[in-house]
């Protein structure tokens, strides 16, 4: 059975069981309806006929409890049928990615970035690009994260890809021995991406909003804990000697109802008891929980969904170094979110006006939901946002595990350190990080992730302090090969399985220079642009090789940092289609061969593609750092493409081919 089959079957399932309990909906609601009705009927019958008020009394005291029993089976019912709808749209959603059609997912465009070393020429954001294809996640945070994963100038150690690969083809399934695990291990994905179904639906309309998509917002919840952190709650709920008044007054009111049943008090002084007790519970509360709500209650779902995310990965059995270490440092973060949870269900029920009357009066509950609230604020509220970033890390995780599982034609990249001596071990070197090591890239078959099927494949090699001269005609497969490249590259630094029969590859940084645009508001001209961009290229790979830069490898306590010190060199892979782009052809053949030569002096190795054939003469430098390869066509007929690449400089040219068909028209 394929992958799309297997989800076609579980829409399948889901849809036939919320079927089954939505037909139940109608005899829960008759039932609330009747014992409602029954408590109205006896009451009225208790103060319009003379005659046993105990038996009037009792006769309502049933309907309560039955009203109040099946109110709590429709309940659980509700929450089935929300379950299964959620999970039935994530399955729904997947099929239809299967099929390319990836608008129910988030676009990442509000991460768009010009500036950054590679993500807006290798179509890292926006409509149908990687960022849209891998995003599952359930929470801005966790959207956060996977950006950053997608998007890091500087890659993390081997150690940590390797930790966070493993921990990826445990969510996918990967690493569990016989069918049936491998399917438990995707319902606990499903189930998980099905929380964050849930919350849309209950929060939002789930659309689309600036390429973000409507869910978890972790930023608002970390800035409503913040202000609850500092809200200020009357001492007194907390001290010991409110829970004592507080339980007096339970016994009492109890009391006096059971007393008045048995006529051994007034019925009007158990009324007027009842009655007076919802009042001053309600009124001397309302204030503070009025704060709470401001402050934290309307985020009360969200707040909801993290403590079922909580609860969902402690339950999990985690095999991976990573995983357990996170699963370690969210034990304390359960029962915090669970009793969070508790008190703004609490809250939730205030709106039920009948419900909110009884608890009140009969169990304080407006009391006591302040008190918990209290306490809870008190013990937990230190760690709320360290918990939250490790959620976000895990909510990334599982999206990036969904695309690996969605992708089993997909392989493993080999890692290896760049040094000589180190690379015959395994795939995780010990010398990892250690230095400057060189720049290793070894594809065989490799393609680009979005072209599917109908992608051809290429062998390529990159060597250490190389450049590689790509020429070819229009439309022959030069842009779509170098995206191929960094793509690949990106998916691999991220622990991700990557696009090749076999790709082996070190740790180095990536700058590319492919989609350079003018800036009217700025002034900036299209040629202008081009030589910025040039200039942050050169910037970057001085950086690169000083050890400048920023260390994002140090994020948090899950990265393992290789190095001692905050300076690594690395080295500096440069993708480049078209040099000065706008200029006139001398100048710009001219500008170009002079740029390759400076950037030839640095620990930089380069792919260069470009329609100046004159550029491939570089190959007759005497330094041997210069490669020709090329993307031929044949011309008959009509054009035809091969998208291989070879060894050569392209000898044909389209434009004219092409233009003459266009003008034989008219």
């Amino acid at each position: 059975m394929n992958i799309k089959e297997n989800y076609q079957q579980y829409v399948s399932r889901y849809a036939s069981e919320a079927a089954a309990l939505k037909r139940k909906n109608t005899g829960f609601i008759t039932g609330e309806l009747l014992a409602f009705g029954g408590i109205l009927a006896f009451l009225i019958c208790y103060f319009a006929i003379d005659g046993d008020t105990q038996n009037y009394l009792m006769g309502a005291a049933l309907c309560l409890i039955a009203y109040l029993g099946i109110r709590r089976l429709d309940d659980k019912n509700k929450e089935k049928i929300e379950h299964l709808s959620a999970l039935l749209k994530v399955y729904q959603d997947e099929i239809k990615a299967w099929e390319g059609d990836f608008s129910p997912f988030e676009t990442g465009d509000c991460y768009q970035n010009p500036q950054h070393p590679y993500s807006f020429d290798l179509d890292v954001f926006g409509k149908s690009s990687l960022f849209n294809r891998i995003c599952r996640t359930i929470t801005s945070g966790g959207s956060e994260a996977l950006a950053r994963n997608l998007t890091r100038e500087t890659p993390l150690s081997l150690e940590d890809i390797k930790r966070r690969r493993d921990l990826q083809k445990e969510l996918a399934g990967e690493e569990l021995a016989g069918e049936e695990l491998a399917g438990e291990n995707e319902n606990w994905r499903m189930e998980f991406l099905a929380l964050g179904e849930k919350n849309r639906s209950q929060t939002a309309d789930g659309k689309m909003m600036n390429g973000k998509m409507k869910k978890i917002d972790s930023a608002a919840v970390v800035d409503a804990m913040q202000k609850v952190s500092m809200m200020e709650v009357p001492a007194w709920f907390g001290a010991p000697i409110s829970l004592v008044i507080g339980w007096l007054l339970i016994i009492g009111v109890i009391g006096s109802v059971i007393l008045s049943i048995c006529n051994m008090v007034s019925v009007n002084f158990a009324l007027w008891w009842v009655l007076v007790q919802y009042m001053v519970v309600f009124f001397v509360c309302k204030q503070t929980l009025d704060k709470i709500d401001s402050n934290g209650g309307k985020l009360r779902h969200q707040l909801i969904a993290y403590a079922q995310i909580l609860r969902l990965i402690n339950r999990r059995n985690f095999h991976s170094e990573l995983g357990k270490e996170m699963q370690d440092s969210l034990a304390d973060a359960l029962p915090s979110f669970a009793q969070l949870e508790k008190i703004l269900k609490g809250y939730d029920r205030r709106g039920n006006f009948l419900g909110l009357f009884f608890t009140d009066a009969f169990m304080l509950s407006d009391f006591f939901l302040v008190r918990s609230f209290l306490k809870w604020k008190n013990t937990y509220m230190v760690k709320m946002e360290e918990w939250m970033h490790i959620i976000s890390e895990m909510d990334a995780m599982v999206s990036m595990a969904d695309f690996r599982y969605n992708h089993p034609e997909a392989e493993e990249a080999e890692f290896v350190s760049g040094k000589q001596e180190a690379d015959t071990e395994s795939d995780v070197s010990e010398n990892a990080g250690i230095g400057s090591p060189e720049i290793v890239f070894e594809g065989k078959n490799l393609y680009h992730p979005f072209l599917g099927a109908k992608a051809v494949k290429n062998d390529f090699t990159i060597k250490d302090d190389n450049y590689y001269i790509i020429t070819g005609a229009n439309m022959a497969g030069k842009s779509t090969f170098l995206r191929s490249l960094g793509v690949n590259y990106i998916l691999a630094m991220a622990g991700m399985p990557v696009f090749a029969d076999q790709l082996k590859i070190s740790r180095f940084r990536l700058f590319s220079s492919m989609r350079t645009t003018d800036d009217l508001t700025h002034g900036i001209s299209y040629f202008n642009a081009e030589l910025i961009r040039l200039e942050e290229l050169l910037k970057f790979c001085k950086e690169s090789a000083e050890g400048k830069f920023c260390k994002e490898s140090a994020e948090g306590k899950f990265y393992k940092k290789s190095i001692a010190g905050n300076k690594e060199s690395l080295r500096t892979l440069i993708i480049l289609d078209e040099i000065l782009k706008g200029t006139n052809s001398l100048d710009k053949l001219n500008g170009s061969r002079k740029f390759l030569e400076a950037i030839s002096k640095q620990p930089v190795s380069g792919i260069i593609a470009t329609h100046d054939l004159e550029l491939s003469k570089m190959e007759n430098d005497a330094s041997g750092k210069f490669h020709n390869y090329c993307f031929e066509i044949d011309l008959g007929t009509d054009v035809t493409y091969t998208y291989k690449i070879q060894k050569g400089v392209a000898r044909n040219q389209n434009a004219t081919f092409l233009l003459n068909k266009i003008l034989e028209k008219y």
